[in-house]
């Protein structure tokens, strides 16, 4: 059983995906997201939007939340250079109509060797309240833009997933993995596999009881699901 554990707010496509491929799944959100109010040091840093050689996204939610406060600064974005950590992040500007690169890997690595290749010395980070990996990965001025906050999800549904006899678990994040940890003991986590969105996920799990942990060939949802599959049949 594949056990979906993205927020409710990002998880539709996820769990479209799951059923077009007639996989058995349960959708237990570890976590939500909620809207940030940026602090006023934030909010300042949109004064100067036009000297940053750069603006990124971390996510669909940093999208989300923090898109309105580039357009209220500036209407027409099209001459700012625009980064994306991923082709999702890229699909929520491109129906915004703004355009974005994205780097080769979609992680802050990936990020960081773009910032370097374009020779980029100043960027502004639209992302969630906690501070992006990128801070340590580029040797660029990094302004940071907090606009929403991603909350362990209170009342998780554990039981349902401890009642499996095998259980394939799509593990997104460093939070949803800590949340995993907390709540299962190690004879417990010897009945999962985790799908790991990222190698820094997936080394930190290997650290725990878990029957295999899994290196999705990228974050993106139809490798997240082909690792999946595969682990089911």
């Amino acid at each position: 059983m594949i056990v979906n554990t993205r927020p409710t707010e990002i998880a539709d496509k996820t769990n479209d995906l799951l059923n077009e491929l007639k996989c058995d799944f349960i959708h237990v959100p570890f976590t939500k997201i909620e809207e940030l109010e940026p602090p006023a040091s934030a909010k300042i840093l949109l004064d100067k939007l036009g000297n940053y050689d750069a603006v990124i996204f971390t996510s669909q939610s940093a999208v989300k939340y923090g898109i309105k406060f580039v357009q209220e600064k500036c209407a027409n974005v099209s001459h700012i250079p625009i980064i994306s950590i991923g082709l999702a992040t890229q699909r929520c500007l491109n129906e915004l109509g703004i355009s974005s690169v994205v780097p080769k890997t979609y992680n802050s690595e990936g990020i960081s060797k773009l910032i370097t290749k374009k020779d980029y010395r100043k960027c502004i980070v639209f992302c969630g309240d906690k501070a992006p990996q990128l801070l340590s990965m580029t040797n660029a001025d990094i302004d940071v833009f907090p606009c929403y906050e991603s909350q362990d999800k209170k009342n998780i549904d554990f039981a349902k997933i401890k009642k499996l006899d095998e259980s394939i678990i799509l593990i997104y994040t460093h939070q949803s993995l800590e949340i995993l940890v907390k709540n299962f003991k190690a004879y417990e986590m010897e009945k999962i596999v985790l799908i790991c969105a990222s190698e820094r996920i997936r080394k930190l799990a290997s650290n725990y009881s878990f029957k295999d942990c899994v290196l999705a060939k990228s974050p993106l949802d139809n490798d997240i699901l082909n690792a999946a599959t595969k682990k089911s049949n």
